[in-house]
């Protein structure tokens, strides 16, 4: 009986589709391939038309029940308005604030440690008024995120021992929790959402995100229909907020081919941002992925007092850094240079942030290859296994296959810093004249590295 009255239900709901469609034959394009979706869809599209949005040119595709995409009807050429919305359907941190509920948690006196709970509020508020201006917008929210990593129970995370995602996602579980828990503790009127009702409210706010400037201030907005295209790392598209058009404007910023996806895109993030906060990963992401290396200052350091008035007391510290000669790297060399310096370079150098000599450099080079040798040890699984999962592309479901490309992001810029570290020192330990033959080509990111610290190390040696 079960099944017969799902299947009952099932067909109510296409029925009911097919007459709104019927009913209102301009949103055939625009929803024609929305799969069991199609009924929420038209009523969404229909909202957004009699509030006037516009959007000639796109249509919405269902792809399986977890991945929808925003396609266009036809070739869209460069600097084209795709998507406009009207500031009367865009949903606004000030209308979250200006709401019931967002007027009486600011009357409780709570301070938001997150300005995303404040639509995440007013999504519970608006979700379940049957009458909410927003509910076309708020039926298509997804129900369930059970692809991000908060949510993942043991069987996922195995799959992610020794990622450090696993770290954040519980650090980000614990702020809802404190979020959460601050509210209510603040403001009875919110005491009857439940925690997962907040969290579904939270999930829905940082995965549709937009920052905008409207009339000179800066806010947060969920904007219908624009929150529907998928990241691509090429963006074909630029966004804002027009004071002229009261609206939001979306405009191509490059020629987009007809009936293909169009994409947004959410910027350059390493893999654990686009993972941890938005629940997909990213193929091919291996300028930004990082990885974290833990550096630690021995209590058997004979010059343990020195290097620890140097090192501020950090005697172990955590680095993120990039596969790259950046920013992040050469913060993390100063402190291996600090935890090799002996103890005539402790007295005549103030810091360690530029490269002292080829032997405190080798050392720190080996400091640093201990540390992430230490980082790999940590997963259960090589580097060359996980590429061989990835070859086959044979996956328990989406999950499995994140968390197989976020570890591996993770390895691969380990693996990078080693190469630099036995690079470094075999150059090091090398006449500069022999260099010529062995250096590393232009294109490969160890050449940074290499003009940076080897190449002035070795001529000032060899002169």
């Amino acid at each position: 009986m079960e099944g017969m009255h799902e299947a009952k239900s099932a067909k109510t709901k296409t029925s009911s589709a097919k007459q709104m469609l019927a009913n209102t034959p301009q949103l055939t394009r625009e929803v024609s391939e929305c799969g069991p979706d199609t009924d929420r869809f038209v009523r969404l599209l229909k909202w957004l038309r009699n509030g006037g949005s516009l959007f000639p040119k796109l249509y919405l595709k269902y792809i399986d029940e977890d991945f929808r995409a925003v396609h266009t009807k036809e070739a869209v050429p460069t600097n084209t308005e795709v998507v406009y919305v009207p500031l009367s359907q865009i949903m606004t941190t000030e209308k979250a604030k200006a709401s019931d509920i967002g007027r009486a948690i600011k009357a409780s006196g709570y301070y938001m440690n997150c300005s995303h709970s404040w639509l995440a509020c007013y999504l519970c508020q608006e979700k379940h008024a049957s009458s909410s201006y927003w509910k076309p917008f708020i039926d298509i929210l997804p129900d369930k995120y059970y692809n991000m990593p908060i949510f993942f129970n043991d069987h996922y995370n195995k799959h992610l021992k020794g990622s450090y995602s696993i770290e954040m996602a519980a650090t980000r579980n614990k702020q809802l929790r404190q979020e959460y828990e601050g509210i209510v503790r603040a403001c009875p009127a919110f005491r009857k959402y439940h925690y997962l009702e907040f969290v579904w409210g939270r999930l829905a706010v940082i995965t549709r995100i937009f920052s905008l400037d409207i009339n000179g201030r800066t806010t947060d907005g969920l904007v219908p229909m624009a929150d529907m295209l998928n990241h691509h790392p090429t963006r074909q598209t630029t966004w804002g907020y027009s004071d002229r058009k009261q609206g939001f404007v979306m405009t191509t910023t490059q020629e987009v081919g007809p009936d293909v996806e169009i994409f947004d895109s959410y910027g350059r993030k390493w893999q654990g941002r686009y993972f941890v906060n938005y629940g997909f990963t990213i193929d091919d992401n291996y300028e930004d992925n990082d990885a974290v290396i833990q550096g630690h200052l021995s209590e058997k350091d004979q010059f343990y007092v020195q290097k620890c008035r140097y090192l501020g007391g950090l005697t172990s510290r955590e680095f993120q850094p990039q596969a790259q000669w950046g920013r992040k790297a050469k913060e993390m060399m100063s402190y291996f240079r600090t935890i090799a310096a002996t103890y005539q370079e402790l007295r005549n150098h103030r810091n360690f942030h530029a490269p002292l000599s080829i032997r405190n450099e080798m050392a720190a080079l080996t400091e640093l290859e201990k540390a992430c040798q230490v980082a790999l040890a940590k997963f259960p699984d090589s580097l060359t296994h996980d590429h061989k999962l990835l070859k086959a592309n044979q996956w328990e479901d989406s999950n499995h296959r994140n968390c197989v490309i976020m570890r591996a992001g993770e390895k691969e810029v380990l693996w990078w810093f080693i190469s630099l570290a036995r690079q470094g020192r075999e150059l090091l330990s090398m006449p500069y004249a022999k260099h010529a033959k062995n250096v590393p080509s232009k294109k490969d990111r160890l050449m940074a590295y290499y003009n940076a610290v080897i190449e002035p190390l070795a001529k000032q040696a060899y002169r």
